[in-house]
């Protein structure tokens, strides 16, 4: 290939990637010493791994108004590194499944979008990168590593607490909304129940202890104003005893309650059950419906 067709490669090269760098205004142009700090820059960049860098800064070196030698060279590194760049493009989706546009990107901490809505690639280096997506108050990272000449890969953050669709409803993609369903020990249940039933039985023996005791006769005191012998004795202390099981059996029974609503919120957990629900299904070759969920 001649020093004019390789110039001519990165004409085009400019025309196409000239969003990747600054637009050069006629009033300014690219001076002999712009080109050659241009030429040796992206050779260090190029050494560094920094492929993106190094494109931006050959594609400088390569205008018409660089020294002949500097543009020739500048224009054969930049179609070498064309082969080697690497490209992500970003989507980010609701639990719906239907796009965020107001989503900002970052990659590895820096801004490279404030929203979704172009489609456009985005140059990267190969290598391991952290991608950030921020919309809603809400925050996805994912981890990947880009090969080198790896295209227009997609980066796809799902936020699974944004516009969450009611359960079982169907979702792009052929995927349901689990129904999550909080669940109780069914033990702490029966605690609860019985330990409610003895202590309000146990309320009820000793109210009817309190009201057999008869006028005369004090509880606290355990004395009656009334002659020895007389059936008041006998009255106050069945009584008494009521009112003692009643008191014993009260607080078993409290107890039994008071364990129970511990052991029905410390242990409860939380269960996820796939909806049912019939979706169409329609490929290249066939078309019919799908049952998803579980029987």
């Amino acid at each position: 290939m001649t020093a004019r067709h390789t110039s001519l490669i990165a004409l085009v090269g400019i025309g196409i990637a000239g969003w990747l760098s600054p637009p050069l205004a006629a009033a300014d142009p690219v001076t002999k010493d712009m080109c050659i700090d241009a030429h040796s820059r992206g050779q260090d960049a190029k050494e560094a791994g920094k492929i993106t860098l190094a494109r931006k800064l050959f594609l400088t070196c390569a205008q018409p108004s660089c020294p002949a030698l500097v543009q020739g060279d500048c224009a054969r590194f930049a179609d070498d590194l064309n082969h080697q760049a690497s490209s992500l493009t970003f989507v980010a989706r609701d639990a719906r499944g239907a796009d965020l546009v107001d989503t900002a990107v970052y990659l590895d901490d820096v801004l490279v979008v404030s929203r979704l809505d172009d489609g456009k690639p985005h140059d990267v280096d190969p290598g391991r990168h952290t991608i950030r997506f921020m919309s809603r108050g809400k925050e996805q990272t994912v981890a990947l590593v880009v090969g080198t000449g790896e295209q227009g890969r997609a980066v796809v953050a799902t936020f699974p607490t944004i516009n969450v669709p009611p359960p079982g409803t169907a979702i792009p993609g052929g995927s349901i909304q689990p129904e999550i369903t909080v669940v109780h020990p069914r033990g702490s249940k029966y605690l609860i129940v019985g330990g409610a039933i003895v202590a309000g039985a146990g309320a009820a023996v000793g109210t009817w202890g309190v009201l057999e005791v008869p006028s005369n006769c004090t509880i606290s005191s355990t004395h009656c104003a009334a002659p020895p012998g007389d059936p008041a004795y006998d009255k106050a202390k069945s009584g008494v005893d009521k009112l003692n099981i009643g008191i014993v059996t009260g607080v078993v029974g409290v107890a039994a309650l008071t364990g129970g609503l511990v052991w029905y919120f410390s242990k409860a957990y939380t269960e996820t059950s796939d909806a049912q629900a019939v979706i169409p299904t329609v490929t290249r070759d066939s078309a019919g419906l799908a049952w998803s969920g579980s029987f």
